[in-house]
């Protein structure tokens, strides 16, 4: 009898969620060629293909996107009996702080798989910028927060948590299907004053002679995203992050290329070891992404 390898399910996973073979094989501690060796396995021993290159962006064929929601309800159950049967007696509060594109996009699943593990840990999560969650720091347990690449102003920040960088993490411009016509000056979709996003994108434009206007303004990334299939212009995200209903956009309508936009750090922080639930909710949260 033929059985699924979860160290497969799990690339395969981890390659669509993080749209990189590389980036995957560095969450899973493997190399890129053993991904990509795991995946063609997975897909001959299936005799189909599961994945598409489509405008840079890796895509699910219909067979890839039925595995999909089967292969994450699988290694949800291995988790959580994992869990279940290693922790048992874990309980307590956790109080979650994150910026709002990765409590919209990344975590779901990843708390979806903890609270089902733990159920004797209750989860308060909130997300806001990153600065006003350092600020803020003594409100929360575990932080998830954007750095200047190379965290050079996490170093900074002054509060009594320790910060770990999970990852660097890509930014590119996005934008909905007709993006790439919007007329000068570009009209940007962004968060408030302070977003290492927006900074990014107006010191990039400036450096680069493209004129732009900020023509929508909100810190949630439900809005920003809505506010970019309305047509309202384009804007700057972590590029595992990016919707599956956007598109990445890289040039203006006049064919001039928008520039690049270098990286940000993914800073995970904790307290110290007075709370085991929260450690362990961190060190969840740092094997997965």
């Amino acid at each position: 009898m033929q059985q699924l390898s979860l160290d497969s399910l799990r690339a395969f996973v981890s390659v669509y969620d993080l749209q990189s073979f590389t980036a995957a094989g560095q969450q899973l501690g493997r190399s890129q060629p053993a991904i990509s060796l795991q995946l063609q396995r997975l897909e001959e021993m299936l005799s189909m293909r599961l994945y598409a290159r489509t405008g840079g962006r890796i895509q699910l064929t219909p067979a890839g996107n039925e595995l999909l929601e089967a292969a994450r309800a699988m290694l949800s159950l291995n988790d959580q009996i994992i869990a279940r049967l290693t922790e048992p007696e874990l309980s307590g509060r956790v109080r979650l702080g994150m910026t709002s594109e990765f409590a919209s996009k990344l975590l779901p699943q990843v708390l979806g798989q903890f609270a089902q593990g733990y159920p004797n840990v209750a989860l308060e999560v909130s997300s806001a910028l990153s600065r006003q969650l350092v600020a803020n720091a003594d409100d929360f347990d575990v932080i998830i927060a954007l750095t200047e690449s190379g965290g050079k102003d996490a170093a900074q920040w002054v509060n009594p948590m320790q910060w770990l960088e999970l990852r660097q993490e890509p930014l590119v411009w996005v934008g909905n299907s007709e993006s790439h016509l919007l007329p000068a000056p570009l009209p940007l979709v962004v968060a408030p004053d302070g977003c290492i996003y927006r900074r990014r994108a107006l010191r990039a434009l400036r450096n680069a002679g493209i004129q732009s206007r900020i023509t929508y303004t909100n810190t949630d990334f439900s809005g920003l995203t809505a506010a970019i299939e309305s047509g309202l212009g384009i804007t700057v995200l972590a590029q595992s992050t990016v919707p599956a209903h956007l598109e990445k956009i890289q040039r203006c309508a006049d064919g001039t290329p928008l520039p690049e936009l270098g990286e940000v750090g993914v800073m995970l922080s904790t307290r110290a070891a007075e709370n085991s639930a929260a450690q362990q909710l961190a060190a969840f949260i740092q094997e997965r992404i």
